[in-house]
């Protein structure tokens, strides 16, 4: 091919979702850095496929109109939209910086100036870039097709020498550049992120050279993981991801990293035609979520990282806020040693939470769900449900919706899913205190899917509610509460019940010790088991919203 065009970045933005697809779980089982959360491979595909399917309709309808700039900005367009992880957000932005440089038809030094683009549009992308990683191969594989364009005979290289000479540096540097950061060596592993760019790259050569439609060559992917994990842990136990809308004049690239550095690591920040993608790492979600409100917010996503993260903040014990353990009196483990995400010993049951509240997220991703947070705009879109279905990694996914409004959301998006095998069941939990308390009854059932479900529908049932304080009348304080007014609402409520209630279930407008307390004493006398939750400032909620079952 002696000029790289918009077909053939097409073909290419299709040949590396094929290529990702097959190299996927080999990328996720090296993924050590920046977290050993084996998931690399997936978000890398995810993004490549958001990106492939934008490139495969761009704005100018395809035909000859399609030149390369046109097509690769389509493609880094949706990776963008798409991105998941830190690795999604870096690959989106060297997609960005290839797309930048190219021109409509690009021959071999244009093809390498872009390949350097790129790699500089990656390292900016990142808040603390590290030698060793995905950002040391980029800049290696573009110095390599820079030498092959300078060395090609009368000064025109090919577009088929420069990417082919990129592709064999990037495979034959790989181990080395690995080697060089303490973390993956002490791993003894590959960086995954690299793993992955490199899969990128030589599917561009494979299709330049004719090759496109074949399948990729992964011999060199190892199949083995890294050693078992045996030091402290560290950065952040929570994944924040989410995009800033705001001006397109605006640059506030360098804002939100500083903002997200602030609370977090793992930081990664990308932008175009005015959509930042946000990526942190984080042990106060909240406060993530909470500063990058330097626009409008959307598509705002909340996980708990690994398991090793969900020991280390389950050790902790109190009133669940940001930040703080998963749940007060530890009832979010009560009858099961598996995460709602994996049922024992059967079909993995995912788990997705919708609520208005970011001070929750902390709580409901702890319990092992994947947690969407109601952004800048009032309503949670079917865009927003499917990506957290995808999201939870499962063919099966409950989804505690949060309000009537956001059910009917989920069940349309469970219509569209259900043609690619996933099943979405929608759960009954239609205000917050429902959500939490089916959360904890996913979390407590037992260990096949079928029971969970059965478990959260059957709490949901036989939820009583009551409250103490109104909405919006501000936070209650011990002071402010007589044991009596609290008392006489729990009475109401075990009566309503009808059976012997076995827990008191609390969501707080605010925290308070002396509240706290004073509702540890109540639920004591009544023999009821405890949970309290903290959501933030309340705003919409009573001082203290009581739910028995």
């Amino acid at each position: 091919m002696t000029l790289l065009d918009g077909p053939a970045v097409r073909a290419w933005a299709h040949a590396a979702q094929e290529a990702l697809a097959a190299a996927r779980d080999r990328i996720d089982a090296v993924n050590v850095f920046p977290v050993a959360d084996s998931d690399t491979g997936t978000n890398l595909l995810l993004t490549v496929t958001g990106g492939a399917a934008e490139a495969a309709a761009p704005a100018v309808p395809q035909g000859s109109a399609d030149g390369a700039d046109v097509v690769a900005r389509a493609f880094a367009r949706g990776a963008l939209l798409a991105a998941r992880g830190n690795s999604g957000v870096i690959v989106s932005q060297y997609l960005a910086g290839l797309a930048e440089s190219l021109p409509a038809e690009a021959d071999g030094a244009q093809v390498a100036q872009a390949l350097a683009a790129a790699a500089n549009a990656a390292a900016r992308a990142v808040a603390d870039p590290q030698e060793g990683t995905v950002l040391t191969l980029a800049r290696v594989m573009a110095e390599a097709a820079t030498s092959a364009a300078d060395a090609a005979p009368g000064g025109r290289p090919g577009v088929e020498g420069v990417l082919r000479a990129a592709a064999e540096q990037g495979r034959a540097s790989l181990g080395a550049i690995s080697a060089a950061h303490p973390q993956l060596r002490a791993a003894h592993v590959l960086d995954a992120g690299a793993c992955g760019l490199l899969v990128l790259v030589e599917s561009l050569a494979r299709v330049v050279m004719g090759g496109g439609d074949e399948p990729a060559d992964l011999d060199w992917l190892p199949v083995s993981g890294p050693q078992p994990h045996t030091g402290p842990l560290a950065g952040g136990a929570y994944e924040v991801m989410l995009l800033v809308r705001a001006d397109p004049a605006q640059d506030i690239g360098d804002q939100l990293r500083a903002r997200m550095q602030a609370v977090g690591d793992s930081v990664a920040v990308v932008g175009s035609e005015g959509v930042w993608n946000v990526h942190v790492h984080t042990d106060a979600p909240a406060r993530a979520i909470d500063e990058a409100a330097v626009g409008a917010r959307d598509h705002v996503v909340v996980r708990l990282l690994t398991p090793d993260h969900r020991e280390r903040h389950a050790a902790h014990d109190g009133v669940a806020g940001d930040g703080a353990g998963p749940l007060a009196g530890g009832r979010a483990t009560r009858g099961s040693d598996d995460p709602p995400g994996q049922g024992a010993g059967g079909e993995p049951l995912g788990v997705v939470v919708c609520t208005s509240f970011a001070e929750l997220a902390a709580t409901h991703a702890s319990a092992g769900a994947v947690v969407v947070v109601r952004g800048d705009a009032a309503e949670i879109g079917v865009r927003h449900v499917e990506r957290a279905i995808t999201d939870a990694g499962s063919r099966h996914v409950v989804l505690l919706p949060g309000d009537a409004v956001t059910a009917d959301v989920a069940r349309s998006a469970a219509r569209s899913l259900a043609s690619a095998g996933v099943r979405v069941d929608v759960a009954e939990a239609f205000d917050e205190l429902r959500v939490l308390v089916g959360l904890l009854a996913l979390h407590a059932g037992s260990g096949d899917p079928a029971g969970r479900i059965a478990a959260c529908a059957a709490a949901l049932a036989r939820l009583r509610t009551g409250a103490v304080g109104q909405p919006d009348a501000g936070a209650l304080d011990a002071g402010a509460l007589d044991a009596g007014v609290l008392d006489g609402e729990l009475d109401r409520l075990v009566a309503e019940h009808g059976d012997q209630p076995e827990s008191l279930t609390v969501l707080l407008g605010g925290a308070d010790d002396g509240l706290c307390a004073a509702i540890e004493a109540a639920a004591e006398r009544h023999k009821l088991e405890l949970t309290v939750a903290v959501a933030g400032s309340g705003d919409g909620l009573p001082g203290a919203w009581l739910g028995v079952d």
